[in-house]
């Protein structure tokens, strides 16, 4: 990890109390990002913006939408330089608020659930996974490939 990183990581902890730091690492433990699997997402997938998906950025849409002209594809190029930093924000992001939702309910006997919901509001729901997927394998793959077979033919 990088020493800016954990300088800030740092400073959060130290405005908790121990039971709070608990469960601010066991929530930011279970809901950052890893580099290694958005690198994964980018060399599979980049040219489909999966990665951004990965990352809970609304934009990944927009990936999704102008694939066939191949302009996210050199997004996706750029991305390879600049994902360890947009993970590096991704994941402070993740930090603060969690910080934030932590202080909110201290003293709530119910504070781990309401941390865990809100955490799972602020993802990106399974069903936009889906969806993502479901149009790269049932369109445009195959209209890939079906132009492929034409202008060959």
């Amino acid at each position: 990890m990088s020493q800016l990183k954990l300088s800030f990581i740092e400073q959060i902890l130290q405005r908790l109390n121990e039971v709070q730091r608990v469960q601010f690492n066991f929530f930011y433990r279970h809901n950052r990002k890893s580099l290694g699997v958005a690198y994964a997402w980018l060399i599979a997938f980049g040219i489909f913006g999966i990665h951004k998906f990965y990352l809970q950025k609304r934009n990944a849409w927009l990936y999704l939408l102008f694939c066939w002209t191949m302009i996210p594809a050199l997004f996706a190029v750029i991305d390879l330089f600049l994902l360890p930093f947009q993970l590096r924000k991704h994941n402070m992001k993740l930090a603060a608020s969690l910080a934030e939702f932590i202080h909110e309910l201290e003293g709530n006997p119910h504070s781990l659930t309401l941390n865990d919901d809100k955490l799972c509001a602020k993802r990106v729901p399974i069903i936009e996974w889906f969806a993502a997927l479901a149009i790269i394998c049932m369109l445009i793959l195959p209209a890939a490939a079906y132009l492929n077979m034409r202008l060959n033919a």
